[in-house]
């Protein structure tokens, strides 16, 4: 799961009984990508009630096809634009619909469509720009959270309608989103005023620096092979006022070796554990083995908000970094474990609350949309097979700044992950729905990449730090896979064709369009 409260909540309106009733452990799992948010609640539903009438322990085990068939997806979307310029390819005027499949019934979709539009304008500067969205009801299973939220789906959208545009002007693609990209001080569509830490320009031009990409581009023209890059963001945290709304606390205690965490954050193989415990650690000045983490137990920990929205470092690691600084205070210059030993357990709690100045209006979707936003820049060169019509991407350079790694080799290992995902939905993974289910359950039908079918990558870690954030630190999980799709669409219409929808599988491809060479003036 990625919110043992989630589950905690259901489980209390389920049965009808009091919180203290009901306790949630999370075990430690792999991957949640989303899969884990909302859905465990069913799952825990089932499990407690079979336990409950059997008076037994209960364990339930979906075996690949049955989950493939029942869990949730990301949702199925179509982004139309309208875009107006000046002929030196300013925008003036952006006109977006977003329309999202949500299956059967509602899961998160309202909250999913929520971060696709206010990232749906990408992130560029358009003092006229009107979005529109909508999800409906489909004869599907319900779709729901999946890495990116939204987000992949518009910006997607975004970045191919940005290539199109550079040809229609006789641009390239670096030149086109150089004069449009959000600086410091520009807002954003819903009105947002961006901060010193808007690193728009900063990763597009070390991504084209570093991958050769006008260079490149020129090369490889009429060869079948292409280069395409995407520009994103994504925001951090909880979108509007989510993080208000959810209040979430975190905590600290002595212990007879040092401090202990407490919060149900959860470990999902993406490192929360480390990485809680080394920001504890820096803020109060002791070594990382004297910082213990508690298991996310409801009877146990507070409830510091879901392991989702790229939160987890910024918001609760901030929250502990306050914690610390509360608890620095009350120590009076003992070390943890000598205070504990002198005087017993020592406990500290924050709560989260909106940075200063901060504001957003639910009614009129206006305002200070994420606390902040993290950014970054895809460059993906691709090869056409003539043969059996197959897109192999050759090389993926990856430029991204998220205020500063705390880890730096697992936020190296988010960027690879993410984009390895993202190329996965980019070219290969195709959902068939039939009748009102998923037709291809099995992964001998259903292809999901391995590492066969990842590229060289060139990884890039920019650092521009938030203030808001611990050491300076901004939300990364979601961001890497904003930008693959795009990125490899682009380049492969830079190869000579046309594609307009997603996996751009090899099928699909011998349908496409062929394109005649492109010609950039300026």
């Amino acid at each position: 799961m990625q919110w043992p409260y989630y589950v905690h909540k259901a489980l209390i309106k389920l049965f009808d009984c009091p919180e203290e009733k009901i306790r949630v452990i999370q075990t430690e799992t792999g991957g949640g990508f989303g899969g884990k948010e909302e859905y465990p609640s069913l799952i825990a539903g089932h499990a407690a009630l079979l336990a409950w009438k059997s008076g037994k322990p209960v364990k339930m085990i979906y075996d690949r096809a049955e989950d493939m068939v029942a869990t949730t997806k990301r949702h199925p979307s179509v982004v139309r634009h309208r875009t107006g310029l000046t002929r030196d390819g300013k925008l003036t005027a952006m006109q977006i619909d977003v329309l999202m499949d949500g299956g059967a019934y509602c899961t998160l979709s309202p909250v999913v469509l929520s971060r696709g539009v206010i990232h749906a304008a990408g992130p560029y500067r358009c003092a006229n720009t009107r979005i529109e969205g909508r999800v409906v009801m489909t004869h599907t299973p319900p779709y729901g959270a999946f890495r990116g939220f939204g987000a992949p789906q518009t910006q997607f959208a975004m970045e191919v309608h940005m290539d199109r545009v550079a040809e229609t002007l006789g641009l390239d693609p670096v030149t086109l989103r150089l004069r449009n990209a959000l600086k410091p001080g520009d807002t954003t569509a819903t009105g947002q005023k961006l901060g010193p830490d808007t690193s728009a320009v900063a990763v597009l031009r070390e991504a084209a620096r570093r991958s050769g990409f006008k260079r490149k581009r020129a090369k490889l023209a009429g060869s079948g092979r292409g280069i395409g890059l995407a520009l994103f963001y994504h925001g951090a945290g909880f979108t509007g006022s989510g993080e208000v709304m959810l209040g979430s606390r975190a905590g600290l205690e002595t212990t007879p070796d040092g401090v202990r965490i407490l919060v149900a954050n959860t470990e999902i193989g993406q490192g929360t554990r480390t990485m809680l415990a080394q920001i504890v650690a820096d803020a109060l000045g002791i070594d990382y083995d004297q910082v213990d983490v508690a298991e996310a137990d409801t009877s146990r920990v507070p409830d510091s908000g879901p392991t989702v929205a790229s939160r987890t470092c910024m918001v609760v690691g901030g929250l502990l970094e306050r914690c610390a600084g509360a608890l620095r205070e009350r120590l009076a210059g003992a070390t943890p474990a000598e205070h504990h030993a002198r005087h017993g357990r020592l406990h500290v709690e924050e709560r989260y609350a909106a940075p200063e100045g901060r504001r957003w209006d639910d009614a009129t979707y206006r305002g200070d949309a994420y606390a902040t936003f993290a950014w970054g820049c895809d460059v993906c060169e691709v090869e056409l097979d003539p043969v059996t019509h197959e897109a192999r991407v050759a090389k993926l350079t990856a430029v991204q700044e998220f205020g500063r790694a705390i880890h730096p080799a697992m936020a190296r290992g988010q960027i690879e992950g993410g984009t390895a995902q993202g190329l996965g939905w980019a070219l290969l993974e195709q959902v068939v729905m039939r009748d009102g289910a998923m037709a291809n359950a099995q992964l001998t039908n259903y292809v999901i990449p391995t590492t066969l079918d990842t590229p060289p990558m060139d990884i890039v870690m920019l650092e521009n730090p938030y203030a808001g954030g611990p050491f300076g630190a901004k939300g990364l999980g979601e961001l890497p896979i904003d930008g693959p799709a795009p990125a490899v669409v682009n380049a492969i219409r830079h190869a000579g064709l046309d594609v307009r929808a997603i996996p751009a599988t090899p099928e699909s491809l011998a349908r496409a369009p062929r394109l005649a060479p492109a010609t950039e003036t300026r």
